[in-house]
């Protein structure tokens, strides 16, 4: 018996273009080379030949930014060859966007706009004439971009605010220590940043170290030397602690370096997953991993970045309400089928295991769906007789058969809406 796996009515992806192409087809993309990327982690784990330069994200999608390539089917001829998922797709968008992840430093302070402030925003921009691929432009897009990390090695993020109190504590005890080194700059500092947060709270003190770019040299600097002095000191503010130096070294004087004091360190180990919601502040910090989203690139970046910053924006877009970490508990609707259940209806995501003992037949797709295999082999045969051989580091794009069947010894990530 078919075994459903989504919710979510037909949104009218997937139809089938007018040329005649299987209905199951590889697809591939060249890393992109942002600085934050790290040159090993992709390489490493998917043994893909390393570029010798940052490898940060490979989009498997239709996104403008970077649209997956199309293998060629034997019988197709080298135009076909040479197109990509979009032209395929007849220019009908996905409204997902599935990406390796590899960070080998940590990537700015951000956040992502909800539905509204994408429309407007990206108006707003296309009406002063900013193009679309412009360093200054926000919005690239009219999408929102909630998005899910699935880490595939050991992976650490800062991710939402940390309680007030919290907070307040660990700058109390950062503030003695301080006293006791006579790190003065960052004493004083401290000192006036617990008082904001006890008036303000955290919203007042974000909008205010944003807003001291460029002033915050000597304390940084200092907070970097206490860190250095404190790693032996096991305390509420010690793991957040230990990434300053980094920073410091990376981005000296950054107010991202005190934001980063501010939010939530998440650890997630293989296999875990976090959502983030619109507005929910964030940083990735190191690690591999899977990463789904709405098909959007708008992201409102605040500090820890040599990119665009627009710190207005960012603060309008920002959500101070969001104090849970947003971690995911999978859920295993078969042996070998976990879902990452998602708040979103942008898109779903699905892990399958499967091995000589194990088998999933008859997955029903409501809509196309890209697979990615990050284990093993992974085989994918659909109702309509098409079928693939996935390996390690490679995905396919699956449309317009009902049911899917999985076979092989690996582990695939599927994406779908």
């Amino acid at each position: 018996m078919a075994k459903p796996i989504g919710g979510f009515a037909s949104l009218g992806f997937g139809q089938k273009p007018e040329v005649g192409e299987p209905l199951i087809r590889k697809i591939s993309n060249t890393a992109r080379d942002y600085a934050w990327g790290s040159p090993t982690l992709i390489s490493d784990y998917f043994a893909i030949e390393p570029t010798g330069g940052p490898m940060a994200e490979i989009w498997f999608g239709t996104h403008l930014g970077s649209p997956a390539k199309v293998e060629a089917g034997e019988a197709e001829n080298a135009a076909f060859e040479a197109q990509n998922l979009l032209d395929l797709r007849a220019g009908k968008q996905l409204p997902f966007l599935l990406k390796i992840l590899a960070a080998g430093q940590p990537l700015s302070i951000q956040a992502h706009p909800n539905k509204d402030q994408a429309l407007a925003g990206f108006e707003r921009e296309n009406a002063t004439g900013i193009a679309l691929d412009a360093p200054d432009r926000d919005y690239r897009d009219d999408h929102h971009k909630p998005e899910m990390i699935v880490a595939l090695t050991e992976f650490t993020a800062l991710i939402g605010f940390r309680p007030r109190v919290d907070i307040v504590v660990a700058f109390q005890r950062l503030a003695l220590q301080a006293q006791s080194l006579e790190l003065n700059e960052l004493e004083d500092a401290l000192t006036s940043y617990i008082q904001m947060l006890r008036f303000g709270g955290v919203p007042e003190l974000f909008r205010y170290l944003l807003g001291q770019r460029g002033q915050l040299a000597a304390v940084t600097a200092q907070l970097a030397q206490l860190a250095t002095l404190s790693r032996a000191i096991d305390n509420i503010e010690s793991a957040n602690l230990a990434l300053v130096p980094q920073l410091e070294s990376l981005y000296p004087g950054d107010p991202g370096i005190l934001v980063s004091q501010l939010m939530n360190l998440v650890v997630l180990q293989p296999m875990q997953a976090a959502e983030l919601a619109a507005g929910c502040v964030h940083a990735y910090v190191s690690g591999l991993g899977v990463e789904i989203m709405a098909n959007s690139d708008n992201v409102m970046r605040g500090g820890l970045t040599n990119k665009h910053i627009n710190t207005e924006e960012l603060l309008r877009v920002v959500d101070f309400g969001q104090e849970q970490v947003p971690t995911v508990e999978s859920k295993q609707l078969a042996a070998g089928l976990v879902e990452y259940p998602s708040a979103t209806e942008d898109y779903l995501l699905y892990r399958v295991d499967v091995s000589g003992a194990n088998v999933l037949a008859d997955i029903k797709l409501p809509n196309a769906a890209i697979l990615l295999c990050t284990a093993g082999e992974v085989a994918v045969g659909d109702s309509l007789g098409e079928r693939q051989v996935l390996r390690k580091g490679e995905a396919a794009y699956l449309a317009d058969a009902k049911f899917y069947s999985f076979s092989g010894s690996g582990t695939a990530f599927l994406a779908t809406n």
